[in-house]
């Protein structure tokens, strides 16, 4: 074992190390099994293992008791395996780019729309019921679990406004700003009401706020 083994086994690099150890052997490895593998010492894999199950990312898998045998192996667990990178921006700006040419960009914005709304109306029934819109508030509540960091706001116009402080799909939608059409729909068929595209993070704005025109309270 190095001298530097124990002390990465001990860092964030450790943790990073064991959970790699356990991506490639997903049936579970005992503490010495880790540490074999690692070149270094069980106590060091202990350190780590304990913040991982604390962390949901590891998580131990009882064995059948036999003789001289372990009870229990390390598994990394889905909260673990979604620690390395995903490709998602990636793979959806091909599928978009291809969507594109063969859509062409009127039928793309098209596409997206529909999508939005379909997305809006579960949420609009989910929140609200199939008679009632939903207000401000409780779509900006929805759009931060579908991971917006996202509030409702009254603007200088006396209307009401979402503002979002970062774009789920940001590089995505710097590619095909077509995406932008999907949010537009979104709140459209959740809120009954077609909000303006005030400001947009795409476009070099701060946030991305998407405005309603005041009440009219006439009559």
């Amino acid at each position: 074992m190095t001298p530097g083994s124990t002390r990465d086994a001990q860092t964030g690099g450790g943790r990073r190390a064991i959970l790699h150890v356990l991506l490639e052997n997903r049936d579970g490895l005992t503490a010495d099994e880790i540490a074999a593998r690692l070149s270094v010492t069980r106590s060091a894999v202990r350190q780590q293992i304990v913040g991982l199950e604390r962390d949901g990312l590891a998580a131990r898998k009882a064995l059948a008791r036999r003789k001289g045998r372990p009870s229990h192996v390390y598994c990394i667990t889905e909260d673990g395996i979604h620690e390395f990178p995903k490709r998602y921006d990636w793979f959806s700006a091909l599928l978009l780019g291809v969507l594109s040419e063969r859509l062409g960009e009127d039928d793309l914005r098209n596409t997206l729309d529909a999508l939005g709304k379909k997305i809006g109306g579960e949420l609009r029934l989910q929140l609200a019921g199939p008679d009632s819109d939903v207000s401000a508030a409780d779509l900006a509540s929805a759009m931060s679990d579908l991971g917006y960091v996202a509030r409702a706001a009254h603007n200088q116009d006396g209307g009401e406004e979402i503002q979002a402080f970062n774009c789920v799909y940001h590089h995505l939608a710097a590619q095909h700003p077509e995406v932008c059409d999907f949010d537009l729909a979104l709140i459209e068929a959740a809120t009954g009401k077609r909000p303006e595209h005030a400001e947009c993070m795409v476009r070099g704005g701060g946030s991305c706020r998407f405005k309603f025109a005041k009440a009219d309270n006439a009559g």
